[in-house]
């Protein structure tokens, strides 16, 4: 069985106020009020006993809190994100009850990333909530969103540009590609940023016929019945023969 000096960290004899600042030590990082992890807590509660059975403290008479840090006595508030904003960061505008502020979003933040702004004299979080916006998605470091093709692009494939947070971009379809097929392009998505590397951009497709496919499948059905060969009797065309 430990002892409490052993739980405390301290040489057998130590006094009182080296108990104290080893428990407060411990306190900062173990307090339930702090963490609340279940393991912290039986970590403090032990903390809490063997400095109690060294220096003889009463629970009542002799409580020993940490001090919330500056973190926790922060406002928190949400801060809509626009993903074009996430990639390429930007300035978007934060609101609580203490008034609004301008903040300044870097490049490459991610869902739930915290930016510390000041709103008058305080300091308030704000937690980053992506918004999805014109069929762009952010999931974690990746981008998800659609890529519209033509059934001559699916099925002979080619190249087809699109539009997206991090730049404009030349996509290859292959050959045959079928409606719902998901392309990866590597690193287009979110950018990397605080030691996270670059997601990745991922393409749903779309074949969606146009006008001009129509008429092109329409023309391929007109001559393909030409090339099939007649069988028996003779073709009268309009206009011609004998009359009666």
């Amino acid at each position: 069985m430990s002892s409490p000096y052993s739980i405390l960290g301290l040489q057998v004899g130590a006094d009182a106020s080296l108990a104290r600042d080893a428990f407060r030590s411990i306190a900062k990082t173990c307090h339930p009020d702090i963490n609340p992890d279940p393991k912290a807590r039986e970590v403090f509660v032990k903390a809490e006993a063997a400095y109690r059975a060294i220096t003889g403290a009463s629970a009542s008479s002799d409580k020993v809190r940490p001090k919330p840090s500056r973190a926790s006595r922060m406002v928190e508030i949400d801060l809509p994100v626009s993903i074009w904003s996430a990639a390429k960061g930007g300035q978007v505008k934060g609101t609580c009850a203490l008034g609004q502020a301008i903040v300044k979003v870097p490049a490459g933040v991610r869902d739930g990333d915290r930016i510390i702004a000041k709103i008058g004299a305080s300091d308030v979080a704000c937690v980053v909530r992506i918004d999805d916006e014109d069929d762009f998605h952010a999931q974690g470091s990746d981008i998800i969103t659609f890529l519209r093709i033509s059934p001559n692009q699916a099925k002979f494939g080619g190249f087809a540009e699109i539009e997206t947070p991090s730049g404009r971009l030349r996509i290859k379809v292959p050959e045959n590609t079928p409606d719902g097929a998901r392309l990866r392009v590597e690193n287009r998505g979110l950018p990397s940023a605080k030691n996270r590397p670059a997601g990745h951009l991922f393409l749903d497709v779309e074949i969606v016929e146009t006008v001009s496919d129509r008429a092109v499948m329409a023309l391929d059905r007109i001559l393909n019945a030409a090339k099939r060969p007649r069988t028996g009797g003779k073709i009268q065309m309009p206009g011609f023969g004998k009359s009666k």
